[in-house]
């Protein structure tokens, strides 16, 4: 946690000449190891604790899914698929070692190489190119386990569909007023509050949001 905020905070400040490109390489590195310590010791731990909690397995084995759609059109400049799958994929690995459910990004802008993904859109196997972005969650089991098991990957995968608020600070200005706004929309009360884009052009650590009666 530390070490994120330590990112947060260096990304935040005025890099001049580059100087802190070396430092922001070390502390992504040390982020990776730490979170690939954190993957393996859940993997190593997590596959006897799951068992343990799920009922006795009752019936023939069963496939399900479940596709979660990606909130692109709200949160346009925000980086799901990043967010989704971290750093080498283990984030994602991580959540497949703890709910025992196979998690895969798929759909419009699912692929790190963009020509790749033009060339293999309408090919066989590639059909969930021509979806919007999602996530695809599968499990196999006998039906009584696999419903707990998907229920909790699902519940999983959807915290990592909004934005959280430490998140703002590696967002652009356009993200943050939309943001912003959005939660105002769903805010009850007689008071109605604008945000002005105007507002958002400054500093992550010097924005400040004008609230008006209307």
């Amino acid at each position: 946690m530390q070490l994120m905020n330590d990112k947060k905070l260096m990304s935040s400040l005025p890099n001049f000449c580059g100087i802190f490109n070396h430092l922001e390489r070390l502390l992504d590195e040390e982020i990776g190891r730490v979170r690939k310590d954190m993957y393996n010791d859940t993997l190593n731990g997590s596959t006897d604790k799951r068992t343990s909690e799920l009922p006795d397995a009752v019936g023939p084995i069963a496939q399900l899914q479940e596709k979660l759609f990606v909130p692109v059109k709200e949160y346009p400049d925000f980086n799901f698929v990043g967010r989704i799958l971290g750093p080498r994929g283990l984030t994602a690995k991580q959540l497949e070692a703890e709910t025992g459910c196979k998690i895969m990004v798929r759909g419009k802008g699912s692929m790190r190489d963009k020509k790749k993904e033009e060339q293999n859109r309408g090919k066989p196997n590639w059909e969930h190119l021509n979806e919007d972005l999602h996530v695809l969650i599968t499990v196999e089991d006998s039906q009584n386990r696999a419903e707990i098991k998907l229920k909790r990957a699902v519940e999983e995968v959807k915290k990592l569909l909004v934005p959280a608020v430490s998140d703002l600070f590696l967002c652009s200005p356009d993200l943050i007023y939309n943001l912003l706004r959005r939660g105002f929309k769903e805010m009850s009360g007689a008071v109605t509050t604008k945000v002005r884009r105007q507002d958002m052009r400054v500093h992550p650590y010097q924005r400040v949001v004008t609230a008006e009666r209307g």
